[in-house]
């Protein structure tokens, strides 16, 4: 059995297409599309969403975004430990 993941067209929800054909399909599928406009999310540009609040709610690309940029923030404003006599000295985080 295949391990390939599958997802639902943006454009036509009757698309049923392997993740890794997504963009290109994507793209043909917009052209004939007569719906309302869709917003592309920022951090994968294969969601395409009316609601760009609510999608974000839900968006793991999101999410992994915000938690290393939370990681990022935490390593930079760490205050490293100082050492007096010889003995390690903690500071307060």
């Amino acid at each position: 059995m295949s391990e390939t993941e599958f997802g639902i067209c943006p454009y036509n929800p009757d698309h049923r297409i392997a993740l890794f054909r997504m963009p290109k399909h994507i793209v043909k599928c917009e052209r004939n599309y007569r719906g309302p406009p869709l917003k592309i999310c920022k951090y994968n540009a294969t969601h395409r969403v009316l609601d760009m609040e609510e999608h974000l709610k839900e968006c793991l690309y999101y999410r992994r975004f915000i938690d290393n940029r939370c990681l990022e923030i935490a390593l930079t404003t760490r205050i490293a430990p100082t050492q007096e006599d010889g003995h390690v000295v903690s500071t307060s985080f």
